[in-house]
């Protein structure tokens, strides 16, 4: 009994002695609160469900994460963050309905690209685009090489809309392009531009259409075209550019200008918005607030870390907001439809770039309301925010701060006329 007794002292002793050595290292891990607009949503965490429904917070490890978002009669939520130790990770997901539309649209030969109201879809040839708002829409497929299509569509729920179209080679008479400015291979040191000169049919005539297509490094903008020429205002990147112009002829056969590479000599800014919309006599405006709540738009285009390249106000953009040096904090990008003056409506994209590399492309975004003052929410359209920290950029859901927030507010119902 003694040797027992003597032997647990011993036992107990050497657990005491070596738990004093013992160091607890604190867990690692970051706090994830998640909200949706409606609430029920279902989690699901880095592919694997976590048993939860908005609104709810969870801890999470550092690193990047996936997060989905499920909800019945609504789109899937989908977004990538990433978080360190200690971080505090705020996402409010707005749930877009699930439309039961759907138009598929199928070519031979195969590899179209399909354009739906002027903004491309990221989608080619053969394809279903699904949750099209119904009613009426503008539908453009074009293949190099082969006649550009134009369609005029309705939608309707619970009624797919098919599109089968055998593509053909083009034939006279189409239109020829005779560009004038800027020359092939041409250099410059500002990213605003010029693109100028006219088009005619090959057989001579003249071209009499109002608009024309211009591709900027694969992205296709339309141009005015009056009596035969087009003089435009675009924004080019850094480095190499591609440009190229086309249009239909009268029985809808396409021609398509040479390739004019030109090379912008300046840095990237390491935050460059994209604006652009689908409709000749719209004026949309695009507007950024930067971490400080400084406004930078059409009445006030130079801001202590960005500027605004072009106030369009007649049809298409693009206009560009440049920050070349980014600061810490929060920025906010939203589009403002001041004007839709002969327009029903207009739909704007936008494309975001972080030193010069694309990022994300939002939109399109349809507009049926201006206000020319900026007091009505729904001719404005709040697209994303730009985080910075770390000296990384990241598209985020963060929120400026609240006196940002609330000046952001202010600045939204006193816009200058123009």
């Amino acid at each position: 009994m003694k040797k027992i007794i003597l032997l647990s002292l011993f036992v107990l002793s050497l657990l005491l002695f070596t738990g004093c050595f013992e160091t607890t290292e604190p867990d690692e891990s970051a706090t994830l609160i998640v909200n949706s607009i409606p609430e029920g949503a279902t989690i699901i965490l880095d592919g694997e469900a976590t048993g939860r429904v908005t609104p709810t917070t969870i801890e999470v490890d550092p690193g990047t994460h996936q997060l989905r978002l499920e909800l019945e009669g609504y789109q899937d939520y989908n977004e990538s963050f990433s978080v360190q130790d200690g971080d505090t990770y705020e996402i409010v997901a707005v749930m877009e309905v699930t439309l039961n539309t759907s138009l598929s649209v199928i070519t031979t030969p195969p590899g179209a690209s399909i354009y739906v109201d002027g903004a491309y879809s990221n989608y080619f040839t053969p394809a279903v685009i699904n949750n099209i708002v119904p009613g009426y829409h503008y539908i453009r497929i074009y293949k190099p090489g082969y006649n550009e299509v134009t369609y005029y569509i309705h939608i309707e729920e619970d009624i797919p809309y098919y599109i089968v179209e055998e593509l053909i080679y083009p034939v006279p008479p189409y239109p020829v392009f005779n560009v004038m400015y800027p020359y092939d291979q041409q250099h410059f040191i500002d990213n605003e531009i010029i693109v100028e000169g006219y088009v005619e049919l090959d057989t001579g005539a003249p071209f009499t259409g109002n608009t024309a297509i211009i591709s900027i490094n694969g992205i296709d903008s339309e141009i005015n075209v009056s009596n035969g020429y087009y003089y435009q205002t675009i924004s080019i990147a850094a480095g190499e550019n591609e440009l190229q112009l086309r249009a239909n002829g009268p029985y809808g056969d396409t021609g398509v200008s040479d390739i004019i590479t030109v090379y912008g000599d300046f840095t990237a800014p390491e935050i460059e918005v994209v604006l652009w919309w689908n409709t000749p006599t719209s004026d949309l405006d695009l507007h950024a607030w930067n971490p400080a709540g400084e406004h930078c738009y059409y009445g006030n285009s130079v801001i202590s870390d960005g500027y605004l390249d072009i106030d369009d106000t007649e049809g298409y953009g693009p206009e560009t907001f440049a920050v070349e040096t980014a600061n810490v904090g929060v920025y906010e990008i939203q589009v403002n439809c001041y004007s839709l003056d002969l327009d029903l409506y207009s739909d704007a994209s936008i494309q975001v770039f972080f030193d010069g590399v694309l990022q994300q492309t939002f939109g399109p975004h349809h507009f049926i309301v201006d206000d020319y003052n900026g007091s009505d929410p729904a001719a404005w359209w709040e697209v994303c925010t730009i985080t910075v920290s770390r000296g990384s950029c990241v598209i985020s859901n963060d929120q400026p701060t609240p006196i940002v927030r609330e000046k952001i507010e202010f600045d939204k119902v006193n816009l200058p006329k123009k």
